[in-house]
């Protein structure tokens, strides 16, 4: 008689497949994958100048892609910020050219990558739970004579463009 369940490891599996689907997990990993490209450049730059005198170009890049490496982490444990910590993402990402030129671009790419992924993620499952209202019911443009502005206030476009 062959058995049909597949024991612990078609529990395993599962709840592998739950945990991803409340999560960014591609936009973490190429968060993850980019800071590594990034360290790679400052850390043969750092380990030669810091007897010298020390080259702060080489530490702007490694605290840039240490941010880099948290943010990634941040959005894989802590999905309802994926949001801010993209736009996050998008702004080390520019600023990883002046320290480490971006992980010979390839870092950059990698990380604007995830960063655009982090953002565009989207979750009902998250969005019960974030502390962020999207939905809000008070409007700021209520106040306009514009029939358009009336039906569509600034939580409004939010969500039209999310």
């Amino acid at each position: 008689m062959i058995n049909t369940t597949y024991g612990f490891m078609s529990d395993r599996r599962q709840r592998l497949e739950q945990w991803r689907q409340r999560r960014p997990v591609l936009g973490g990993v190429f968060l993850l994958l980019g800071s590594v490209f990034m360290f790679y450049v400052p850390m043969f730059i750092a380990k030669d100048t810091i007897f010298i005198g020390g080259n702060t170009v080489a530490y702007i890049g490694l605290v840039n892609a240490s941010f880099i490496f948290l943010i990634g982490v941040f959005s894989l444990t802590k999905p309802e910020y994926s949001t801010i910590l993209g736009y996050a993402g998008v702004v080390f990402s520019f600023t990883s050219l002046m320290g480490t030129l971006g992980g010979l671009l390839i870092g950059m790419i990698f990380s604007l990558i995830g960063s655009n992924l982090c953002i565009a993620w989207e979750s009902e499952l998250v969005e019960e739970n974030s502390p962020f209202s999207w939905n809000g019911s008070t409007d700021v443009d209520s106040d306009s004579n514009d029939e358009d502005a009336e039906d569509m206030g600034v939580s409004g476009l939010v969500n039209k463009w999310r």
